[in-house]
């Protein structure tokens, strides 16, 4: 529609600047208006005839108006440009040669459909102005001879270094743009910043040719699956997991552990929404290592089934995770908590116990002089632990260092505090005065703080019926009940304001009004809990002998207290496109005994292949070692790292699976909001294949390369003249209404 009224699309405005071509001075048309104004009114002010004055003053106002178009015209409006100069420059063109564009769409692929636009017929446009770049691109970017000569289909996509590859090879053409025939899949994690700011320092505008359906009701893809590297046994995996859709209903996905069934999850999926987001629970066996294999059940139509399904690596560590308790009174709280988690094979359970004023009484400890000074004074030797539990124990009983040391233990080593309540605990226990009172989920202090020696049921929040740690059953409703039915404690202790991040996992009902039991929060690398009573105890006085719910409250939520705890010394990989990096981190690593560290890692694979690596420190990140290869096949790779840290020799194990998923059968939507902004950020347009023919004309307007300036011409354009005839029309028919003619 601009074309037809101002003779030139939109593109050319964008790109264009306004002028008056006649070079007369604008203020002799100024001048000119004006002197016509002044006349119309002392003609129309002696010969008013039988007008009145509104309408004297709409007729003289449209004829100063057709004046005006007139007087525009013959001071030539036109638009100045630069263009790009004919047979002086380049344009690349960069094909998608990934395995995304090998999808069938409606019985052709996407490769089908971009090869339709790059015909010699179809470049004619382009070829006959402009000396054709031809570059196919995957991982990276590659000149070619003729896109109808293609390489074999790419495993992977990294979109922002094939752009930057093709521009540094074609900036010495005088390249005037780039045009990407792309999908848009792209599988390296994402293009950065500094990759767009690069891109966009070129100058070189881009134009993006979306191929492919935006949305594809008829498939289900399961996007993404998020879950912990390691477990422990008898834990419960919460796996995250994300299925991408383009219409409502239901979804069904099913987990394997190598060939084994475990678990199967109905799923609803939103109308109003692609991605839904859904929770899966999986039981954890024996130590070992989960194959774990998540499958999407195909919807009614549904092809492509090779993006129904994601495999992941567990480990299930043997392992005992460690944790002190440190009560300040002899308590029964003290003795039946020790009681719960001494059978517990995956807690390693250190207690102190103050008797006298001097004096700690030692259970669970693995050395002679492990913890004989009490509560450690080094912070090598807090860091051992994975979970601390502070109970009855006054603040004053601890040093100012060994505050901040609690704190630090929780913030930079990702270790877990609970605090529990007391006589002498949480702030009565002036603990409200301590840095540590910075970690917590509730600003303690004295004021507010009433140990309450009263009976009261303890009841689950929202929260905490989704919390694994506060699972009796795997039914919901079971679960409900058999919380409703447990004893009630005797005792708890009021805390102050919750901060912003606390999440209440358990309440207490007192007279009809629920209070915080059991809460947490997030700080720094880790996490702190209050558990306000003293008093669970109770429930196992009160239950069957056979009944078991107070142990696995207690083994349940301290593992839920270590499990993500990371170790002093720990080994992590992960696996992006063919190759796998091995990440080793080394806890507290600012302790002089842990600087110039040399670690080493051994990789074993099934078929006994076996590799060697040296992991070198991290610029920027203390305490982290990296290392990385390339298996020669897919599967399972056993790695041992091992390292001094502090006096002894550590070592540490992890799994790495190279799985023949296929990166490129995930993400097939076009992803054009990835392309537009490329686009947007340098210049140029995106567009659909059935805008082909336009884009030639666009090109043109590039400045990048070699230009001359033209001036386009806008006197002629119909509007002027639709315009005249408009007001002249307008201007008959109110005399004619008017009776005036």
């Amino acid at each position: 529609m601009i074309e037809f009224f101002f003779k030139y699309p939109r593109s050319v405005f964008n790109d264009s600047e306004f002028i008056f071509a006649s070079g007369w001075p604008l203020w002799i048309l100024a001048v000119l208006l004006f002197a016509f104004f002044v006349t119309l009114l002392v003609i129309m002010a002696r010969r008013p005839g039988n007008m009145k004055g509104y309408q004297l003053g709409t007729i003289g106002f449209i004829q100063l108006l057709m004046l005006a178009v007139v007087l525009i015209v013959v001071w030539q409006p036109a638009l100045v440009s630069e263009r790009l100069l004919s047979g002086e420059n380049a344009v690349a063109i960069m094909l998608d040669t990934s395995g995304s564009m090998t999808f069938n769409e409606g019985g052709a692929t996407r490769m089908d459909q971009a090869q339709a636009l790059l015909t010699p017929d179809s470049l004619a446009g382009i070829a006959d102005i402009y000396n054709i770049l031809p570059y196919g691109f995957a991982d990276s970017a590659n000149t070619m001879d003729a896109f109808s000569i293609l390489p074999g289909p790419g495993t992977a996509t990294n979109l922002g270094q094939s752009v930057l590859q093709t521009l540094r090879q074609a900036s010495g053409a005088s390249l005037g743009a780039v045009i990407l025939v792309s999908d848009g899949a792209d599988n390296s994690g994402a293009i950065s910043q500094s990759e767009l700011s690069e891109i966009a320092s070129f100058g070189v505008p881009i134009h993006s040719v979306g191929i492919g359906r935006e949305s594809i009701p008829e498939d289900l893809e399961l996007s993404e699956i998020l879950l912990p590297e390691k477990a422990l046994p008898g834990t419960t995996l919460s796996a995250r997991v994300a299925i991408r859709h383009d219409q409502g209903g239901s979804a069904r996905v099913k987990v394997y552990d190598g060939d084994t069934f475990l678990t199967t999850q109905d799923i609803v999926l939103g109308n109003d929404q692609n991605m839904t987001l859904a929770f899966v629970d999986i039981e954890v066996p024996e130590p070992g290592q989960l194959d774990l294999r998540f499958t999407l059940d195909p919807i009614n139509n549904e092809s492509n089934l090779a993006n129904n399904t994601r495999s992941r690596v567990v480990d299930v560590e043997e392992s005992r995770y460690k944790v002190l308790y440190v009560e300040g009174e002899p308590r029964w709280e003290y003795k039946f908590l020790q009681r719960a988690l001494n059978d517990d094979p995956s807690i390693q359970l250190s207690t102190l116990l103050k008797v006298t004023p001097n004096k700690y009484y030692r259970q669970g400890i693995e050395r002679p002089e492990q913890l004989e000074n009490g509560f450690p004074e080094e912070r090598a030797e807090l860091f051992n632990y994975d979970a601390l539990i502070i109970g009855s124990l006054n603040a004053a009983e601890l040093t100012s260092e060994q505050h901040a040391m609690i704190r630090d233990f929780v913030s930079d080593r990702g270790g877990s505090l609970m605090m529990l309540a007391g006589l002498n605990g949480l702030g009565l226990g002036g603990w409200g005065e301590t840095v540590v009172n910075e970690i917590l989920p509730s600003r303690l202090n004295a004021d507010n703080a009433a140990f309450v020696r009263e009976k009261a049921p303890v009841t689950l929040t929202d929260s905490g019926r989704l919390a694994p740690m506060l699972q009796f059953s795997d039914s919901e409703s079971e679960n409900e009940r058999l919380w409703s039915e447990l004893p009630e404690i005797a005792d708890h202790q009021q805390l102050g304001p919750l901060r912003p991040a606390a999440t209440t996992l358990l309440g207490v009902n007192v007279e009809g009004r629920i209070q915080p039991l059991l809460v947490t929060q997030p700080y720094g690398k880790g996490q702190s809990y209050i558990m306000a009573t003293g008093g669970t105890w109770r429930w196992q006085m009160s239950l069957p002998v056979a009944d078991m719910r107070h142990e696995t409250f207690w083994r349940q939520l301290t593992r839920g207290l270590v499990a993500n705890s990371p170790r002093p010394f720990e080994l992590t990989s992960r696996v992006q496109n063919e190759e796998i990096s091995v990440r080793a981190q080394v806890r507290d690593p600012d302790a002089e005994e842990n600087q110039g560290l040399e670690i080493s890692a051994v990789v074993s694979s099934e078929n006994s292949d076996v590799v060697s690596l040296d992991l070198q420190p991290v610029p920027g990140q203390h305490g982290v070692y990296e290392a990385s290869f390339t298996p020669n096949q897919t599967g399972l790779y056993s790695i041992e790292a091992i390292s001094r840290v502090g006096e002894s020799l550590v070592s540490a194990t992890t799994t790495a699976v190279r799985y023949d998923e296929g990166q490129e059968i995930f993400n097939v939507r076009q992803n054009r909001p990835l392309l537009e902004r490329i686009s947007l950020l340098t210049g140029g347009q995106y567009w659909s294949p059935e805008q082909w023919d336009e884009i030639p004309e666009a090109i043109s307007y590039s400045t990048a390369g070699i230009t001359e300036q033209q001036i386009s011409y806008l006197w002629d354009a119909p509007f002027f003249f639709l315009l005249l005839i408009l007001l002249k029309t307008a201007e008959w028919l109110l005399r004619r209404h008017w009776r005036t003619i």
